[in-house]
């Protein structure tokens, strides 16, 4: 879905559903889920198989597998994927914001179109310092999630 312009499926949303935040809110679902889903089948699967089987050998059934020995392991790279789609949902602000849903995109839209030069730029300053809060924030975390269970990422 992100090979796709992203209003490709603007259009069909808001044909079904008008102009306003809920098509936009479709299409910033389509546009950013990807790296989620991604990232943690690629977390699920790069767990080691060495410890894949001696869960096995211990008697776990496929759920407590996936509960207590893959999720656990594979979350660096699933709060990747997390960081990543709330980026990608960041970047599509301006975009939807060209059909009606507001906030800091549709100032960043009204300084460019009115040539107003201070309010696109600190809308989109505003847009920048708020994923630099999230990105931060969900990496933080992940730290405290990861200490909790007992992962340590490795470090070379």
């Amino acid at each position: 879905m992100q090979t796709l312009p992203s209003f490709v499926y603007l259009i069909p949303a808001v044909m079904i559903f008008g102009p306003g935040k809920i098509p936009a809110l479709i299409a910033t679902i389509v546009y950013a889920a990807p790296p989620l889903v991604r990232l943690t089948d690629l977390g699920l699967r790069s767990v080691d198989p060495a410890v894949m089987e001696a869960s096995r050998a211990f008697g776990t059934n496929p759920s407590q597998r996936l509960f207590g020995v893959q999720i656990p392991l594979a979350l660096p790279t699933i709060l990747a994927g997390v960081n990543q789609t709330i980026m990608m949902a960041l970047a599509m602000v301006v975009i939807a914001s060209m059909i009606g849903a507001g906030g800091l995109g549709y100032q960043v839209l009204q300084g460019i179109g009115r040539l107003e030069v201070s309010r696109g730029l600190f809308a989109g300053l505003g847009i920048v310092v708020l994923a630099i809060v999230f990105d931060r924030t969900t990496q933080a975390f992940g730290k405290q999630l990861q200490a909790k269970i007992g992962i340590t990422e490795a470090r070379t």
